[in-house]
């Protein structure tokens, strides 16, 4: 599928649209190759330069019994305005001009390589603002999926039991991707993804005041996370991290029915069954799991148990051998945190 303008594409795809148009995104496949999530996500362009604004429909009109010589009453549908933000994450990179006349050839492997470290730096924070972004803790930042999903009363936050009072807690995300349900954002009349420009040659002044030449670097990336569909999303929260490899019966006792079962086993299975019946029939087949690498590998050693025949691998675009489970691809994204705070439920 191509990427055309007003729709949705993945970085890859913006990638091969951007190369048509002339438009040098080499930094777009560089980070494409090392995280999961932002290579999954499709991202749109926002109808507006701070934010993108859509309308969210919070009720259905009424509907009535029809009679004879009798007429129908006017009604129609509810929509609430929501407005999603839109970051501007930049780092600005100085290198001494000295440095080229010193290392000579090697300054522009050096200079790269320095580079890669921006962009990586650059991919881990979009990655994470992706589940922690807190637009009212930093006015800066859009709001992230732990952020929008964090009351149990919400019917898509599911509550694995951890209490927090072991090593802490962990999430799982399940997420269906789409223009009408949950995509990336980028501003208005500009380029979706990481964007490198080289500043040349410029004089900048040292902690005192002093005047030297630098080479200049910027990496910019302006980018948002719209949730159009709220049932396109679901939390798997309170993931006791200390208790990912309990066994499910606990060993050398037995009870009158059996196999005593363990109550600190966390049954993944279980948990992302409840999680993919929440998302509504349509999304199911564009959904995708994430989680940290501790509970993807904790997911995996279940899988070893012979009566578990859920989890198979498969092939998620150019990914070989991916980890699936109900034919829900999981993908790996190691910002989710294991240090959560217990989700519970918010009072009234």
């Amino acid at each position: 599928m191509a990427y055309e303008p007003g729709g949705v594409g993945t970085l890859a795809e913006l990638q091969e649209f951007y190369r048509s148009m002339k438009i040098d995104t080499t930094t777009i496949e560089l980070m494409n190759q090392v995280n999961d999530i932002l290579s999954d996500i499709p991202f749109r362009e926002a109808n507006s330069i701070k934010g993108h604004e859509t309308r969210v429909r919070t009720g259905l009109p009424d509907v009535y019994f029809r009679r004879l010589y009798r007429g129908t009453p006017l009604s129609r549908s509810q929509y609430s305005r929501v407005v999603e933000g839109i970051g501007m994450l930049e780092a600005r990179m100085e290198l001494d001009v000295k440095e080229k006349e010193l290392y000579g050839a090697t300054f522009n492997a050096y200079r790269l390589q320095e580079g890669k470290a921006f962009m990586e730096a650059l991919r881990q924070k979009a990655a994470e603002l992706m589940f922690y972004g807190d637009h009212n803790a930093l006015a800066d930042e859009f709001d992230g999926f732990a952020t929008r999903y964090n009351d149990l009363g919400n019917p898509h936050v599911i509550d694995a039991g951890g209490d927090g009072n072991g090593s802490g807690n962990t999430s799982m995300y399940l997420v269906a991707w789409g223009d009408s349900t949950v995509h990336g954002l980028f501003p208005k009349e500009s380029i979706g993804g990481l964007k490198h420009t080289d500043l040349g040659m410029y004089v900048t002044t040292d902690s005192e005041a002093r005047k030297f030449e630098v080479f200049g670097d910027l990496w910019s990336w302006n980018v948002g996370l719209a949730v159009r569909d709220w049932r396109a999303v679901v939390r798997i929260c309170n993931i006791p991290v200390d208790k990912l490899y309990e066994d499910r019966v606990i060993a050398g006792e037995e009870s009158s029915n059996g196999a005593q079962l363990n109550p600190d086993y966390v049954d993944f299975r279980k948990l992302v069954i409840q999680a993919k019946n929440l998302i509504p029939n349509q999304y199911r087949n564009r959904t995708i799991l994430y989680c940290n690498e501790e509970v993807m590998t904790a997911l995996e050693v279940q899988a070893s148990d012979t009566k578990n025949i859920h989890l198979h691998y498969g092939d998620l675009f150019n990914s070989k051998s991916v980890p699936m489970i109900h034919s829900i691809p999981i993908r790996q994204c190691d910002v989710i945190k294991n240090d959560e705070p217990k989700v519970t439920k918010a009072s009234n």
